[in-house]
């Protein structure tokens, strides 16, 4: 099934009727290896991951309320940064979960872990990094997009921010896009 399909129906129909959640519960969404996720080697490629973790984040903010929250508001969120972890391959019509959590925020972020879950067993796992933007406004702070969500009678409650995590984000920030960002290999040239 083509993504565009998949994220027309994230977006409207498969949150329906699946128990409402807290930003502090631990959502679980399930999906399925299609054809169309599988590469040379007969398993999901790595890249379709990311793409289902896009979807599953999607099935989390529709069962918390904050996306119709933030998109009434004209806030809409972006990814920052994400990394992944690889443990077993997905193979072709296996069902598989994806369980999201967050795992706190800091000034400009939110941080969640996707896991990708089959009869209890990790197969792979995800870190991502969230961020905001209002529209005609710019970067939206986790104050604001609190503010937001607590007017609307969402309660938000994270856990601290793991300073392993925050590390990892500090190791992997680019500058601003402000700021430039020369790309230099110190010494080396591609060719």
């Amino acid at each position: 099934m083509n993504m565009w399909l998949q994220w027309l129906l994230a977006m409207t129909v498969k949150s329906k009727g699946r128990p409402a959640l807290g930003i502090d519960e631990v959502a679980r969404t399930p999906f399925i290896v299609l054809p169309s996720d599988i590469d040379l080697l007969g398993h999901m490629n790595n890249g379709r991951y990311l793409s289902y973790m896009d979807l599953a984040r999607v099935d989390m903010t529709n069962r918390t309320g904050m996306s119709a929250v933030l998109d009434k508001a004209g806030i809409y969120a972006v990814v920052g940064q994400s990394t992944m972890v690889y443990r077993r391959s997905l193979d072709l019509w296996q069902r598989f979960e994806i369980e999201t959590a967050v795992q706190g925020a800091d000034e400009r972020a939110i941080y969640l872990q996707q896991r990708f879950v089959v009869d209890g067993e990790v197969h792979a796992r995800g870190v991502v990094q969230g961020r905001f933007i209002e529209k005609g406004v710019g970067t939206a702070t986790i104050a604001r997009v609190t503010e937001v969500l607590e007017a609307a009678g969402i309660s938000v409650v994270m856990p601290e921010l793991d300073q392993r995590v925050h590390d990892w984000a500090e190791m992997n920030r680019l500058p601003s896009n402000r700021q430039p960002a020369p790309s230099s290999w110190a010494g080396r040239t591609p060719r």
